[in-house]
């Protein structure tokens, strides 16, 4: 996911004066909108995007990178990551999940000294620029502003934990440590009968043996799942056949199924790990409920939950109930967290 992390020296195709302000301010986020071999047209990139344009070449490759507020970011990216229509209390627990995120990749960021803190992709979080925003999303964001979610450590203060995101869980969340091997039980799974009837409930997809002998290297005669983690998915998946067996993780196989192209309507694609294995001659069918990793806010459930008069603490507590609503204090260079003051009533959506 971060693979600039190398200290060799970045040539700055802007003021350096410029850059060493920005990665000074702790409210400022770097994304990069766009990389290649070819150097573009600054030009081409601008009334775009808010905040400040820079071309970067690192490692023989130009990155443009947008820098600017935090807040204002997310004016661009909850649209894409949620329904921009969608009930006003999603698009707020929405809004404080991204938020959270992008303090937890910064973090990252830092720590590899990256030349950017996230993409504007799927591998962090999409974010479209200014065509992305509208009134609904920016109120969601204003009226959530500077919230987050964290967790308690050991010394009884409270660390940001990263508040990942998925469309439908299919029925029940997955902890982060049964996914990712993430050592934390702040991330942990929870029974959710928002989702049913959504859209991404339901599925089914066929493989045949050729297909599934192809992505794993070796003949395949039967495909079963050896184990299950606490909420009903597939967590590690046994491949037979005449010259062996294989075991792997069910997510990791998802992924091996999955490429920038595919979608949930993907015939060769499986949405999530949440499902059961039947075999037909040379088939091996998947049927299954939800799509995404499971981790975390359910989107789908989150909207029927805001349908039926939840607001967004309540979906918050629902989908993270070891984890705590928390603000982002500001007081010069330092950033502390403290206790959420009861945010007033929503001025609607």
């Amino acid at each position: 996911m971060f693979r600039f992390v190398s200290k060799e020296k970045v040539l700055v195709v802007i003021s350096l004066i410029f850059l060493i302000s920005v990665l000074a301010s702790a409210e400022n986020v770097r994304i990069c909108v766009w990389e290649g071999t070819q150097k573009p047209l600054l030009e081409s990139f601008k009334g775009k995007y808010r905040g400040q344009l820079s071309l970067v070449k690192f490692n023989g490759k130009y990155f443009v990178i947008n820098t600017m507020d935090i807040e204002e970011y997310l004016f661009g990216v909850i649209g894409k990551e949620m329904g921009p229509s969608w009930p006003f209390e999603a698009l707020k627990a929405q809004a404080v999940c991204s938020r959270t995120l992008i303090y937890y990749y910064k973090e990252i960021a830092a720590k590899k000294k990256a030349i950017y803190d996230v993409s504007d992709t799927i591998y962090h979080q999409v974010y479209g620029g200014i065509t992305s925003e509208n009134e609904a999303l920016v109120r969601a964001v204003e009226e959530t502003s500077n919230q987050v979610l964290a967790g308690q450590n050991d010394n009884n203060g409270y660390n940001i934990i990263p508040s990942f995101f998925h469309a439908c869980c299919g029925g029940h969340t997955c902890s982060a440590s049964n996914v990712w091997g993430m050592r934390s039980n702040d991330l942990v799974g929870v029974e959710d009968p928002y989702c049913n009837g959504t859209p991404f409930y339901r599925w089914s997809k066929t493989f045949n043996k050729d297909e599934i002998s192809s992505m794993l290297g070796m003949d395949v005669s039967s495909v079963t799942i050896s184990e299950y983690d606490e909420g009903g998915r597939a967590k590690q998946l046994e491949f037979s056949g005449k010259f062996g067996k294989k075991y792997m993780s069910a997510e990791k196989f998802r992924m091996l199924t999955i490429n920038g192209s595919t979608t949930f309507s993907s015939s060769k694609t499986l949405p999530s790990t949440m499902f059961s294995i039947m075999k037909r001659g040379n088939d091996f069918i998947f049927n299954g409920t939800g799509y995404g990793h499971g981790v975390g806010l359910c989107q789908w459930g989150a909207r029927t939950m805001a349908e039926e008069g939840k607001t967004y603490i309540d979906i918050l507590k629902h989908y993270f109930p070891a984890l705590t609503l928390m603000r982002i204090n500001k007081s010069g260079n330092v950033s502390t967290l403290v206790p959420l003051v009861e945010p007033e009533p929503s001025k609607g959506g």
